[in-house]
């Protein structure tokens, strides 16, 4: 498994933070690769909701479905991918300078599509950087 751990400070209540990231909807917005979220099953705050997605990893497309793992309000949502690429979010939150501490954390295997194609060095330091978009995106959006 690769792994990609980001964090950033953003000046807003924890609360509003997780209300964001849990509308699995928004992830679009400030995951650059991911291309749609579609047919959510649900409210993705409630354990076992699903949802379709489409992402594109070093170039190549791919489609699968998540499953919400855990949501607790102002400090923890995760979920997992369950086809296309397995994998599971994690995003923690925890009062910091006023504002909250966002960290990403993301357990990944590389699809072996890619390893034909990259070595897997070259597609965790391609997912390294796209987990650091991903918290200097939220700060933008959600800085107050």
């Amino acid at each position: 498994m690769a792994r990609v751990e980001q964090s950033v400070v953003v000046n807003c209540d924890p609360q509003r933070v997780m209300e964001y990231i849990s509308n699995v909807q928004n992830h679009p917005a400030f995951i650059g690769p991911l291309k749609s979220v579609t047919n959510l099953r649900g409210d993705a705050k409630q354990k076992g909701t699903t949802w379709d997605w489409t992402f594109v990893m070093a170039g190549v497309e791919f489609a699968g479905k998540s499953e919400t793992v855990e949501y607790v309000p102002g400090r923890q949502f995760s979920f997992r991918t369950t086809t296309g690429i397995h994998s599971t979010f994690n995003y923690r939150l925890e009062p910091a300078q006023g504002g909250s501490r966002l960290t990403i954390d993301v357990d990944y295997e590389v699809p072996k599509t890619l390893l034909a194609k990259l070595q897997t060095s070259v597609v965790e330091r391609l997912n390294d950087a796209e987990g650091q978009a991903a918290v200097q995106n939220l700060k933008a959006i959600l800085d107050t």
